[in-house]
């Protein structure tokens, strides 16, 4: 089982976009995948992790570097410096605790993360900026991507 995660809160702007690219796909046929939303990162997400043969994190990305709405598909090494907050870890470091107490989860190639640069993640608000909204398609067709290839070099499940 794959699954796919839109990290963020669905009430501040551009960091929504995780949940929303979610809900797109989820409409979607994707056996073997399962579609959450999730608003918290670090060791919250071991638990939706455990378990899977591979993930698909879908964030809000802040860097100055980049233009908002730009999508940047990346492994979870990029998440280090996004997915944490001053009560939690990142994500490397969430898998690195979840493996040492002998939580099943995917190995870190098997984790990869599609980033849309955001604009706004600090105004209380359910609609994504401009160009974060004109991202969503863009994001969706990385993961579909993703989905593609990882599906073509596994086994098939199990039902």
């Amino acid at each position: 089982m794959m699954v796919v995660i839109g990290l963020g809160s669905p009430f501040l702007a551009d960091d929504s976009v995780g949940p929303r690219v979610v809900r797109e796909l989820a409409g979607e046929e994707h056996p073997g995948v399962r579609f959450v939303e999730a608003h918290a990162g670090g060791l919250l997400l071991l638990e939706e992790l455990s378990g899977t043969r591979g993930a698909i994190i879908i964030d809000a990305l802040l860097d100055e570097n980049l233009s908002p709405g730009e999508v940047v598909v990346s492994g979870i090494q990029r998440a280090s410096h996004n997915a944490a907050c001053s009560h939690d870890c990142d994500l490397p470091e969430a898998l690195d605790i979840g493996r040492a107490m002998g939580m099943p989860l995917p190995d870190d190639s098997d984790i990869s993360l599609v980033a849309v640069v955001a604009r706004d993640v600090t105004t209380f608000s359910e609609a994504l900026t401009p160009e974060v909204e004109a991202a969503v398609q863009h994001a969706c067709t990385a993961v579909r991507s993703i989905l593609a290839r990882k599906n073509a070099g596994s086994p098939a499940e199990a039902p």
